[in-house]
């Protein structure tokens, strides 16, 4: 590797902003907001996946949707030091925790743009190496993308939303 390319900046990948309101997002941004927001409310009371979310990913044809979430919460929930401001499904804008959720997932979608991300430090390196937010994380990226739920396309103009699939009420 040469000198200025070891030197050079990592580029950063943040398309999403703490008190951006939900109706501004586009359906795949909303409907993992709304996933986790499920899966975290059950995740405090120490109960596992959410039939209500496993519905929702049956609905797209991913009928592991509702584990990799739960996963994902999971992860989350041992990895980062404090707790995590996931409020309840109905809230109208994103919290920071969010935001750095959806940029981390879209930074996957978007060739592992995610390493670079604005993202909680302990999401980076556990002492093995990569942290156990990695894994859920790629696993639901890569499902999502499957069913055409590409993160970060909302903004892009000449991207159709799904016309089979609402919005979700807030």
């Amino acid at each position: 590797m040469k000198p200025a390319e070891a030197a050079a900046p990592a580029r950063s990948f943040s398309i999403y902003e703490p008190d951006q309101p939900i109706g501004e997002l586009g359906f795949a941004e909303q409907f993992v907001v709304w996933c986790l927001r499920v899966q975290w409310r059950l995740a405090e009371d120490g109960a596992g996946r959410s039939h209500l979310v496993q519905r929702a990913f049956d609905a797209l044809e991913l009928p592991g949707g509702a584990a990799m979430v739960a996963e994902l919460a999971a992860a989350l929930m041992r990895t980062v030091g404090r707790p995590l401001s996931i409020p309840c499904p109905h809230w109208r804008v994103l919290t920071n925790d969010e935001a750095r959720v959806l940029d981390f997932i879209a930074g996957l979608q978007h060739h592992g743009q995610a390493a670079q991300g604005r993202f909680d430090g302990s999401w980076r390196a556990a002492p093995c190496g990569a942290s156990p937010v990695w894994a859920p994380a790629q696993r639901l990226a890569l499902a999502l993308t499957a069913a055409g739920l590409t993160l970060g396309n909302a903004a892009q103009p000449g991207v159709a939303f799904p016309e089979a699939m609402p919005r979700l009420l807030h």
